[in-house]
C-alpha cells in the first residue's frame, strides 16, 4: 500500500518583476519561476507573512497605494484573513502588499493543504488594486473538480491554459514540490 502523499502550499503568483518588486518586502522572500514563461511563486511561509509589516508597501516603489480606508483594513481582516476565508497563512500585511502590488500586474494569492485526495484549496486574485476574484474555498468535505478547483481559477486568470490532460496545476509546475518550504530549500540562486 502507498502511503498518501501531503501537499502543502501557501504562495503568491504572478509576473516575475511584479513578485521581485514583492520579494524586497523581506530577506527571506524569493521568486521561483514556474513553468510558463512570465509565471513565477513566491513562497509564503508564516514566519514571512507574520514579518509583513506595513513598512513593506515601500518596497513596491509605488508613489499611490490602494486600499487605504479603514473599510479596506477591515475588509483584510476579516473578510481575507478570518477563518472563513480559507486561508490559514494569510495575514492582513500580506493581503495589503497583495493589494498593492497587482498595481504593477495581476497577482494571486493561494493556499492549499491536501492529504491524498482529501484537502482544501484557498485563492483569490487581485488585479489594478483591486480584488478580482475570491476568497474561493474548497473544503475538505467538497469533491474536487478541476474547473471550480481555487488554484486552477486562479492560474487561468493569470494567463494559465490547461494543455491536453493536463489541468492548469500542473502546466504551471505547481506540484514540483511537496511543501512551502521545499520550493524555498530547493531554489537555486
Amino acid at each position: 500500500m502507498t502511503p498518501a502523499l501531503r501537499y502543502q502550499l501557501a504562495g503568491v503568483l504572478g509576473a516575475p518583476d511584479v513578485l521581485a518588486a514583492m520579494a524586497r518586502m523581506h530577506p527571506s522572500a524569493l521568486v521561483i519561476d514556474l513553468d510558463p514563461p512570465g509565471l513565477a511563486l513566491l513562497p509564503v511561509t508564516a514566519e514571512l507573512a507574520d514579518g509583513v509589516t506595513p513598512a513593506a508597501l515601500c518596497a513596491l516603489g509605488l508613489d499611490r497605494l490602494p486600499g487605504g480606508t479603514a473599510y479596506s483594513a477591515r475588509r483584510r481582516e476579516t473578510w481575507l484573513t478570518g477563518p472563513e476565508s480559507g486561508f490559514a497563512v494569510l495575514t492582513p500585511g500580506v493581503a495589503a502588499l497583495l493589494e498593492a502590488a497587482s498595481m504593477l500586474g495581476p497577482v494571486a494569492y493561494v493556499e492549499a493543504n491536501h492529504l491524498g485526495l482529501t484537502g482544501r484549496q484557498a485563492a483569490a486574485v487581485w488585479r489594478s488594486g483591486r480584488l478580482l476574484t475570491g476568497p474561493l474555498l474548497l473544503s475538505r468535505q467538497e469533491e474536487y473538480d478541476a474547473e471550480t478547483a481555487p488554484i486552477g481559477v486562479a492560474l487561468r486568470a493569470l494567463g494559465v491554459t490547461a494543455n491536453g490532460d493536463r489541468d492548469e496545476f500542473a502546466v504551471s509546475g505547481l506540484g514540483r514540490h511537496p511543501r512551502t518550504t521545499d520550493w524555498l530549500d530547493r531554489a537555486t540562486p
